[in-house]
């Protein structure tokens, strides 16, 4: 005989453990997808922070170099590899130190620098373009686009 008022709690249903299972399944599953998502986007961080501190690296290297006396060529320091060509924009024009001299005692030009700076161990690898004065010692019997002497 059952008593009139009370009722029996006989725990989950089948039904209730499955919905309960699939939704944990799903939550889950989409939790993953966020995790792997962060971790593809912090991964792209570092390549390009890796890319960025290269060309840093090379820029500063780069400014080294003459290009009126190398116009293209590659150097080697350590694990790196900068390899380089260069462009004249402008031909080389005397200066002129005014208030002291009329002779010219350097050439000045204007160069674009194509550039690639390579990392052994990480392999990786960037490239830029850069402009670049290049300069050398003054002719003293010619004009190279400056003023005669």
């Amino acid at each position: 005989m059952r008593a009139s008022g009370l009722t029996r709690t006989r725990g989950f249903t089948l039904m209730e453990i499955v919905v309960a299972l699939s939704l944990l399944a799903t939550s889950g599953l989409v939790l993953f997808a966020w995790i792997q998502q962060n971790l593809e986007a912090a991964r792209r961080i570092q390549e390009a922070q890796a890319r960025a501190q290269l060309q840093l690296e090379g820029s500063s290297w780069l400014s080294l170099i003459n290009p009126i006396v190398e116009p293209q060529g590659e150097r080697q320091q350590g694990n790196l590899r900068l390899d380089w060509t260069s462009t004249p924009l402008e031909p080389p024009r005397n200066e002129f130190s005014y208030g002291e001299n009329i002779v010219p005692r350097w050439e000045l030009g204007l160069y674009q620098v194509h550039a690639r700076l390579r990392s052994g161990e990480a392999g990786a690898a960037v490239e830029w373009n850069q402009i670049v004065t290049g300069w050398r010692p003054a002719t003293r019997g010619g004009d190279a686009g400056g003023r005669a002497p």
